[in-house]
């Protein structure tokens, strides 16, 4: 696998006609993230919380010129298991015959293992892998994404139960789907 060098990388996916993607994982947690907002002078809004430590795990992926977006919620933790199973779908949902995928990831521990590095071998015809600089989130698109569904879904609002957070997650993540001009502007950069 290769470190990310994107003028010859993206060069290189031009010439070969392959989609870039960007690849991540965040999770999202049931208790209230707080954000800036607006409210009257001495008036600090007031979010509920009653303290739960439950996340949901998410899988996202998002072809770069498109704002193709792809995710995968998960009830595991993340690891070389469930990543290689988001792994298939990226290339069921990505991979056109003749047009490789270009994966761009960061250095999770289990993107890694041995045993990812092996199916990354196995699938090398459809899919190269390139990693991002240690500790760089900035060069991960996905990273835009997550930021706006915090923004849109989870910063200041309360959830009483997992299935409501999920809701309001997937909500968000339908409607990038259905509107991916929505996010071009955060996509831009990575042009």
């Amino acid at each position: 696998m290769d470190t990310l060098h994107i003028p010859e990388f993206k060069k290189n996916a031009k010439a070969e006609g392959a989609l870039i993607v960007y690849g991540d994982e965040a999770s999202f947690r049931q208790s209230p993230t707080l954000h800036q907002t607006w409210s009257p002078v001495n008036a600090q809004p007031r979010i509920p919380s009653k303290g739960q430590r439950n996340s949901q795990k998410i899988f996202g992926a998002i072809e770069l010129y498109s704002g193709n977006f792809l995710y995968k919620h998960k009830e595991d933790n993340f690891n070389y298991e469930t990543y290689v199973e988001f792994l298939e779908e990226i290339l069921c949902h990505y991979y056109k015959e003749g047009h490789r995928i270009y994966l761009i990831q960061d250095n999770a521990s289990y993107h890694k293992k041995p045993e990812t590095y092996d199916w990354f071998t196995e699938n090398r015809k459809f899919i190269e892998v390139f990693n991002l600089p240690p500790y760089c989130p900035e060069l991960n698109s996905t990273e835009r994404i997550w930021h706006y569904t915090r923004m849109q879904a989870t910063h200041n609002r309360y959830y009483d139960t997992k299935e409501a957070l999920c809701n309001a997650l997937f909500l968000t993540f339908s409607t990038i789907q259905k509107n991916p001009n929505l996010i071009n502007g955060l996509l831009t950069p990575f042009f």
